[in-house]
């Protein structure tokens, strides 16, 4: 016979109401907090160039331009490609895959026995050109 879960209370408790906690107060931070009125920027003005005109420190050009104060977006864009990067190694990290401690690669360096390169199943002139050794495919020595 099964039994329903059981809440346990005590110290186990703790992380959880602190987590709710937490949340309902950011949530209420969110929305009692005063954005201001939302202004842009004129239309015949290019935002793009007056970012890259910030970003390489072209303060004339910038200033030519007529968007004066571009210098807070490069905070968003460093924190993006910071972020960004942080992606990139860790989907590199989650992809390599190891057997028994050894990194496998994508190409075999030996093929099986029965089948050549050519996929024909049949002894090739490649084999005995390199005396009967499988060539490597990725670069490094036959093993």
């Amino acid at each position: 016979m099964t039994t329903g879960p059981k809440l346990r209370l005590g110290k186990t408790l703790v992380p959880g109401v602190l987590a709710v906690v937490l949340f309902a107060m950011m949530g209420l931070i969110t929305l009692n907090t005063g954005f201001g009125a939302m202004s842009g920027f004129p239309g015949d003005v290019s935002i793009t160039s007056a970012i890259g005109y910030a970003m390489f420190d072209y303060t004339s050009l910038q200033a030519e331009q007529g968007v004066p104060g571009t210098e807070p977006f490069l905070i968003s864009f460093l924190l993006i490609a910071v972020v960004l990067d942080a992606a990139l190694d860790a989907s590199l990290v989650l992809a390599k895959r190891e057997e028994e401690g050894e990194p496998v690669t994508a190409l075999s360096s030996t093929p099986d026995s029965d089948v050549t390169p050519s996929g024909t199943g049949s002894s090739s002139s490649a084999d005995d050109a390199t005396g009967g050794t499988p060539a490597a495919t990725d670069g490094g020595e036959p093993r």
